[in-house]
């Protein structure tokens, strides 16, 4: 199966080519398709995304757009959603297509969670991650989901919310089969802990997704997050 990745971006320059060769690297050596989806970037973002990727495209700001702008791009039978601050694991796409070659193939997957940053804070933060994906079936956005590209188009992609877009879509795929935790770790950036605070960032992070649960709109829930 192809594979394809999909990264939304914006204000990403310093980063991208490092994330897209990290990619690749640790793909080997499986063959993979590199999208880029830009939301409007103001630095160097696209300018070194094309000298990396497959395609650069732009869309919309918001990542539920970017994303699917990508996915509607991509030729790869599997689709993996890769924030701009995450890096894939050592062998990630053998991984992914061992799972798909199973017999209960599930329709999505994603890897657990870890940080670029070690110490106490940050693993307890990967167990409490890891208690909610078990609580509520869904994992985070830069836990790299990999979707099959039938099933997401099957249900109509990510909805086009300002938050929370992959509870929509995982929400959506839950009735066509298994979502499933890929025996890996990714490792995100711990940026946004570390400059809004560790225990606030974590807070508000819970607050939103109990908040969702009770049924607060997405539009409402991302102005919290701002």
């Amino acid at each position: 199966m192809n594979i394809s990745v999909i990264i939304p971006t914006l204000n990403e320059g310093a980063a991208i080519a490092e994330v897209i060769a990290q990619a690749r690297m640790t793909a080997t050596p499986s063959v993979i398709e590199v999208i880029v989806c830009d939301g409007g970037s103001h630095d160097d973002t696209c300018a070194r995304a094309r000298v990396v990727a497959d395609k650069v495209l732009t869309s919309a700001v918001g990542r539920s757009r970017q994303m699917h702008a990508g996915a509607l791009a991509a030729t790869g039978d599997l689709l993996v959603f890769l924030h701009a601050d995450t890096r894939l694991p050592d062998g990630w796409a053998a991984i992914v297509k061992e799972a798909w070659a199973r017999s209960s193939a599930p329709v999505a997957a994603a890897f657990a969670l870890g940080f670029d940053q070690d110490g106490f804070f940050y693993r307890m933060i990967t167990v409490t991650a890891g208690w909610r994906q078990r609580l509520t079936g869904v994992p985070q956005g830069d836990q790299a989901i990999v979707v099959s590209k039938a099933a997401y188009f099957a249900v109509g992609g990510f909805p086009d919310v300002p938050l929370l877009e992959e509870y929509g879509l995982i929400r959506k795929l839950k009735g066509m089969g298994r979502i499933v935790r890929l025996p890996a770790r990714v490792l995100t950036s711990a940026r946004r802990y570390e400059k809004n605070g560790r225990l606030w960032n974590n807070l508000r992070s819970t607050i939103i997704v109990a908040l969702y649960y009770c049924g607060v709109s997405e539009e409402r829930l991302a102005c919290l997050y701002r």
